[in-house]
């Protein structure tokens, strides 16, 4: 089985098990909510963060010249990759932190936002970044030195979120 292969699974493993524990915690534990316009906030941040994972699963299928569902053959560095490295692994963790919110239980939100992030920077600094670092060579050292990680600059973000991305 491919490392793209298996880099989904347990992407997919994570996810549904933290969500069904944040469900099942919201079932089963008498715990106050939050307050609506928190919970509201938590929509909102779902909304937003979809709208950034279909930017950049668009550009990384379009311009990565996908070899399978989550592995590229090029580098990209346009558009909100230029903003920041892992725009995707970002929008993965606004959305999960955002269901949190939106379920409205502390424990809900814990449990599914706090595995999410844990597993979001030990994956990056464990395995993305030394496996592109290896795929790219100096053009990635190079790209590294100049894009931060995953807080990228808020008026680039905004200069490039502003225009659509136009295509499929």
């Amino acid at each position: 089985m491919s490392v793209c292969r298996i880099r989904l699974i347990l992407w997919l493993i994570l996810a549904g098990t933290t969500v069904v524990c944040g469900v099942i915690t919201y079932l089963t534990l008498p715990v106050n909510p939050f307050p609506l316009w928190l919970r509201v906030i938590g929509v909102a941040g779902m909304l937003l963060s979809h709208f950034l994972l279909k930017r950049t699963g668009r550009l990384l299928k379009r311009m990565g010249a996908s070899e399978e569902w989550g592995c590229t053959t090029k580098l990209v560095t346009t558009d909100v990759y230029r903003c920041l490295r892992h725009p995707h692994h970002l929008s993965i963790g606004i959305f999960m932190t955002s269901l949190g919110l939106a379920m409205g239980h502390i424990w809900s939100f814990l449990l599914i936002a706090v595995p999410q992030w844990l597993w979001i920077f030990g994956f990056l600094f464990m395995v993305e970044e030394k496996e592109l670092l290896k795929k790219f060579g100096e053009d990635y050292a190079e790209y590294r030195r100049k894009v931060p990680m995953l807080i990228g600059d808020p008026l680039c973000l905004l200069e490039v979120l502003s225009h659509p991305l136009n295509g499929p």
